[in-house]
């Protein structure tokens, strides 16, 4: 089964990859043979999961607040000091938000579009240059953004900037793809929920 489906030797970025779907993702890289990077804001949190994870196979962590420009850059730094490509970013982290609609913050909206919309799409264009340097007609580089059945229907909560955002992460995962499939760059969404 891993000559089928091995990552062995290939590079992945997981973000978000201290808990819940990240970690599992990381997890499930790290059996396939893939050499994995994961991060998150919270650096004890994000310590000890990659403690857990390289019992599976290599795996470093490196804290990033990925809602901001100079996050998605610091992280794209401390890969490119690690490795020379990339074959597989998943663009998992995320935040959530909820409040009645007459009563929905500005810094709640803010902080969700800018880390499930902003962050994915700065953070693949910092990686841009080494997922170049992986990509190749018979094994593209990968990136994978997670989104949410809540960008796909109306969710039954009033989480406003949440639903939004993941609509606006699948389209955006459509105009990359488009863009990038000629570069030898798959760009993929899953939807969980």
């Amino acid at each position: 089964m891993t000559e089928l489906f091995g990552l062995d030797g290939r590079t992945a970025v997981v973000t978000g990859g201290s808990r819940g779907i990240g970690r599992m993702i990381a997890g499930g890289l790290l059996d396939a043979g893939c050499r994995v990077i994961v991060s998150a804001r919270k650096a004890d949190q994000l310590a000890a999961a990659a403690e857990e994870l390289s019992a599976l196979g290599p795996c470093e962590a490196v804290q990033a607040d990925l809602a901001t420009p100079e996050g998605c850059q610091a992280l794209a730094n401390e890969v490119a000091t690690r490795w020379e490509s990339l074959d597989i970013l998943v663009n998992n982290a995320g935040a959530s938000w909820g409040a009645r609609l007459d009563e929905f913050p500005v810094d709640g909206w803010n902080k969700v579009m800018d880390t499930n919309v902003r962050g994915p799409f700065f953070l693949t264009q910092k990686l841009l240059d080494l997922l170049r340097a992986a990509a190749r007609p018979e094994a593209p580089a990968r990136v994978i953004n997670v989104a949410s059945v809540d960008g796909l229907k109306v969710p039954d909560m009033e989480t406003y900037s949440y639903s939004a955002s993941k609509a606006g992460i699948i389209h955006l995962t459509r105009h990359l793809a488009k863009r990038l499939a000629r570069e030898h760059i798959t760009v993929n969404a899953i939807a969980p929920g």
